[in-house]
């Protein structure tokens, strides 16, 4: 049994691990690039990239297996080859199903409109759409289970063990062949409101294991991360404060939502959204999660589109949860909002618009805190602080290796505050043999 790291042991995000055996392998993900992180590389130069790990070391079972449906993991989806199963929880392949269909209806109602305009026929788009949710399709699911069932991939078997982490649906993995075992964290944390049973499930099912692969974003960074349930608090406070508050949140985050969700109704106002997206993200994750989160997951916000009427709106305040796709909507609302009462509260990541690198390749977040005079940040990472991540290390305690992927480059894991034991299991090697 072999595990080979193509990208992802210097670099955040562009995740691709191999796990192979004499007849079979698998992927962990097959993630494109974050903006800023690791190597800089064409679409093209993409899809040679994956051509090449499918062309290299083939077996007779083959299949991707996704922790969960970021881009820096499920990404590169597309270029896997057509004959090659692929895997995802069956919440994160809704997630992606209803992106899809979103941007290619927003694509074709912008190219109608400017055909429209220039006198030309209409004649549709939304080709690659298509195809991206032809291909999604085809994906293979499993369910979210307190009891979760293993899979097979020729005679590596997989069992998946729910995560929390800032999107939805995410998973960790039990990977057991030839009588080895691995345990594949994912991106994970502890303190989101689904986090609770993190430490539980390791101590229960992550035994006798013999390498540990675990991310390390936050490894490098001393800061320890609040519980969202704090996030929440803070941002009650602050909507007290003002009568107009946009929150700019990811869509796909349904712990953010819900965060932003109770802090909305201790301020006592109402929520709205303007996007379409946030909108069907918010009814699939009342319709799935609802009833079994007692009305934690549930939301039922205002819809505010391009020509509703403000006049409720001015007269009561408002929350409104906001993403930088809807800039100019934001921008044309706010305008008409008394500067001094209104506030945008920036939940993202800080390196968005602080970091030169991000700004360059991304500069719609800062442009977007550009908008307000008011602003305050009030954000926790969705990924494990460093004491959590040591914790993991202590339980799971793997026989042979500890290898820490998903981290910033040069980082010195010999700094961190592990037993001499540990210490000398972690590895930073591309291939691990078992």
């Amino acid at each position: 049994m072999k595990i080979q790291f193509h990208r992802g042991l210097e670099q955040i995000g562009g995740c691709i691990t191999e796990i192979s055996t004499e007849t079979s392998r698998v992927f962990i993900d097959m993630g494109r690039n974050l903006p800023g992180c690791g190597e800089k590389m064409t679409p093209e130069q993409e899809t040679t990239m994956v051509e090449n790990i499918f062309a290299s070391n083939p077996k007779e079972h083959e299949a991707v297996v996704y922790t969960h449906a970021h881009e820096d993991h499920v990404g590169l989806f597309d270029e896997v080859p057509e004959n090659v199963p692929q895997y995802l929880g069956e919440g994160g392949k809704l997630i992606l199903l209803t992106k899809y269909k979103l941007l290619k209806k927003r694509d074709e109602q912008l190219l109608k409109k400017e055909l429209e305009t220039s006198h030309s026929l209409y004649e549709g788009s939304g080709e690659v759409y298509d195809r991206l949710l032809a291909r999604l399709s085809q994906f293979h699911t499993w369910e979210r289970s307190k009891s979760p069932k293993p899979f097979r991939i020729g005679d590596i078997q997989i069992t998946p063990f729910f995560n929390c982490h800032s999107i939805y649906d995410s998973y960790m993995f039990l990977i057991e062949a030839e009588g080895k075992r691995i345990w594949h964290m994912g991106d994970f944390r502890k303190h989101g409101y689904l986090g609770k049973r993190l430490f539980d499930v390791l101590r229960i099912y992550a035994r006798n294991i013999d390498v540990l692969i675990t991310e390390g974003t936050m490894l490098g960074r001393s800061d320890e991360c609040v519980h969202e349930s704090v996030i929440s608090n803070k941002m009650a406070n602050v909507m007290q404060a003002f009568k107009y508050v946009f929150v700019l949140a990811s869509s796909t985050d349904i712990e953010r939502l819900a965060a932003i969700k109770e802090a909305t109704k201790k301020a006592h106002k109402s929520l709205y959204v303007c996007s379409s997206m946030t909108r069907e993200m918010m009814r699939l994750f009342t319709e799935r999660e609802s009833r079994i989160s007692k009305g934690l997951f549930d939301f039922h916000p205002h819809f505010y589109r391009e020509g509703s009427s403000l006049e409720p709106m001015m007269k009561k305040g408002f929350v409104m949860v906001v993403g930088t796709g809807v800039m100019e909507r934001v921008q044309e609302l706010s305008a008409k909002l008394p500067e001094e009462e209104t506030l945008l509260i920036y939940s993202s990541w800080d390196g968005y618009y602080k970091d030169p690198e991000q700004i360059k390749v991304n500069p719609s977040y800062q442009l977007f805190r550009s908008l307000f005079h008011n602003v305050v940040d009030i954000h926790t990472s969705g990924h494990a602080d460093r004491k959590t991540i040591e914790e993991v290390v202590r339980i799971v305690n793997p026989r042979k290796a500890v290898v820490c992927i998903h981290k910033e480059k040069g980082l010195s894991l010999e700094s961190l505050n592990l037993s001499e034991e540990i210490k000398k299991k972690i590895v930073n090697e591309k291939t691990v043999s078992l």
